[in-house]
């Protein structure tokens, strides 16, 4: 994340409900398919993550690094906050998944640690996605 949009505002832990997580949109910079939220409208499915507070030029950089406009989706923080228009970046895909590329799972887990998730929660995070 800071190298696509430098130094953050804040960033909190945080989940979405009714979503799971899959890697279902080729990137040709990881050489590999990228994370992805799926709507399920089921409550139990949870997607573990970080929202970011970022300003409208970051948002911007973001995406046009994306690609695709942004949805709004309900967010809520470990200390029981919501955020109810929290913008996330979703692909139209019906396709169920794939295994990430080494390089973007890495990445992906290094962010999760730096927001202070453990390996056997970033395992679980990994271990429903890609099936």
């Amino acid at each position: 994340m800071k190298n696509l949009v430098g130094e953050w505002q804040l960033s909190k832990r945080a989940l979405v409900r009714n979503y799971k997580l899959v890697f279902n949109v080729y990137s040709k910079k990881w050489h590999g398919y990228t994370a992805n939220l799926q709507a399920t409208k089921k409550f139990e499915d949870v997607v573990y993550g970080v929202v970011y507070r970022l300003t409208q030029e970051q948002l911007a950089k973001l995406q046009a690094q994306e690609g695709v406009s942004p949805s709004e989706v309900g967010v809520e923080l470990e200390d029981g906050n919501e955020i109810s228009h929290a913008k996330v970046f979703m692909w139209n895909s019906s396709d169920s998944g794939h295994e990430p590329s080494a390089a973007y799972r890495k990445a992906m887990e290094a962010g999760l640690q730096d927001h202070g998730y453990d390996k056997s929660h970033i395992d679980r995070v990994f271990g429903d996605s890609a099936k």
